[in-house]
């Protein structure tokens, strides 16, 4: 998959780039620097900031147990509630409506969709595996056993960029169907697949794209569906794909199937080196 660079622009935070958002209305601008200040109780609820991120990671950076350490830390908080996420996407309609446009894609548009993908990302992030770990330290394990590149960049060669490439795991691009298809990737798919049939979003995805979350669940089973042939949704149950009887399906895939994947494709937020890239080149338009 190939995923876009300057939507890493805020994906570490809105302050990160927060002198870039000059086409932002002021209202707008105003409100986003408020949500996204440390001191405002809402900041944990927007899981990979509240997981530490930009600090605790950095080039090359393959120290899991690190990160397992931070995200037990975190899973032992308390989970923010339906109801502050609604006040949150309620705040951002309210506050931003005007600003809903392609051209803030890169910054309004990448906040928003963290915020709406928060709350699977903290229950995928908090599952447990069969190996006293999370599944999400299995699934970056197994990456870096295999020197598998999130998106086959090596920019995003660090823990930021496995966990979101994880999280969920859209394509077997540069690997194979049973390295794709494990039972921690197909629960964690299922999170999302199940947040986005009971918790629609409240607002588009991607403006550019004009994306729903529907479509990104359409994309996101699809993929499990024809190379995992499991079925994701309420009725779901992971499918042993250790021994695929289809040769074909275990070879390294160059490409997305179809049009799997490429809703959700575009909002990857890339590793720390390509987000600082990412944010000089934001910068650099204003």
């Amino acid at each position: 998959m190939k995923f876009t660079t300057t939507v890493a622009a805020v994906a570490l935070g809105a302050t990160a780039i927060s002198s870039a958002q000059a086409v932002l209305s002021p209202t707008c601008t105003t409100y986003l620097t408020a949500l996204s200040a440390p001191t405002n109780p809402l900041s944990k609820c927007r899981v990979y900031t509240a997981l530490g991120f930009p600090g605790i990671t950095g080039a090359n950076d393959h120290d899991t147990p690190k990160l397992q350490k931070a995200i037990a830390a975190y899973c032992a908080t308390p989970a923010c509630t339906p109801e502050q996420y609604a006040g949150v996407y309620k705040d951002i309609n309210t506050n931003c409506a005007a600003d809903m446009i392609a051209a803030n894609q890169a910054d309004l548009g990448t906040t928003m969709y963290m915020w709406y993908m928060s709350p699977p990302q903290r229950d995928a992030i908090c599952l447990q595996s069969s190996k006293n770990t999370t599944c999400v330290i299995d699934s970056i394990n197994e990456m870096i056993a295999r020197a598998q590149f999130p998106n086959a960049n090596k920019n995003e060669d660090d823990l930021y960029g496995y966990l979101q490439y994880v999280t969920p795991m859209l394509s077997p691009k540069d690997t194979n169907a049973t390295a794709f298809c494990t039972s921690c990737n197909q629960q964690v798919a299922n999170i999302f697949s199940n947040y986005y049939t009971k918790s629609p979003s409240p607002y588009l995805l991607n403006f550019e794209q004009q994306l729903t979350s529907a479509k990104y669940n359409d994309d996101l089973s699809y993929q499990y569906k024809s190379t995992c042939q499991v079925t994701l949704g309420a009725n779901f149950k992971p499918v042993d794909n250790s021994t695929n009887s289809n040769p074909s399906a275990n070879k390294p895939s160059g490409s997305d199937k179809g049009s799997a994947g490429q809703a959700a494709v575009v909002l990857s937020m890339g590793g720390v080196a390509a987000t600082v890239a990412a944010v000089a080149g934001v910068l650099a338009m204003f």
